[in-house]
């Protein structure tokens, strides 16, 4: 994989399933440790993606938990793409999904940088933000709307196109 994203996610997913103790996970194990043999180690820092799990299992008692975290990285910003997490229970061989909760955060960095910016003058609400983003696009698109406008009206006099009326009854 010639992407850091993808392949420091792939490589630490292949992994973190490879070393799982779960019931749930034995039966891909071995196909997971195999391809994890075969990917290209990656460790970039905390900007690229990252696949975590936590796992607490009691073979005796056929009783665990983990802790899933799937962060999708974002290298022109400190602040991930979307992050994901997962609470899983395991009780008797079966297995149940507790929580699952994820945010996209795409977008952030320019909002706390509007709010923390080193002028003075820079430092505005998310609000301020959010209003001067929405009429830069309102912008955008009454600006689409009048290209669209004139092409229609050039295709309109090219073309022989003419309104039907219907006939006054004689």
């Amino acid at each position: 994989e010639t992407s850091n994203q993808v392949g420091q996610y792939v490589y630490q997913y292949l992994k973190k399933v490879s070393e799982s103790q779960l019931p749930k996970d034995q039966g891909i194990k071995k196909a997971y440790s195999l391809a994890l043999r075969l990917a290209k180690p990656f460790n970039r820092g905390l900007q690229y993606s990252q696949s975590k799990k936590f796992q607490i299992f009691d073979d005796e008692m056929r009783i665990g938990a983990s802790l899933n975290l799937d962060i999708i990285g974002n290298k022109k910003s400190i602040w991930p793409r979307f992050a994901k997490t997962n609470v899983e229970l395991h009780a008797l061989g079966y297995h149940i999904d507790l929580l699952e909760a994820g945010a996209r955060l795409e977008g952030l960095q320019p909002i706390i940088e509007s709010l923390y910016g080193k002028k003075s003058q820079d430092k505005k609400t998310v609000f301020d933000y959010l209003q001067r983003k929405s009429k830069e696009r309102s912008r955008e698109y009454n600006t689409l709307d009048a290209q669209h406008l004139k092409l229609m009206n050039k295709m309109n006099q090219k073309l022989p196109i003419e309104t039907r009326r219907p006939k006054e009854p004689q």
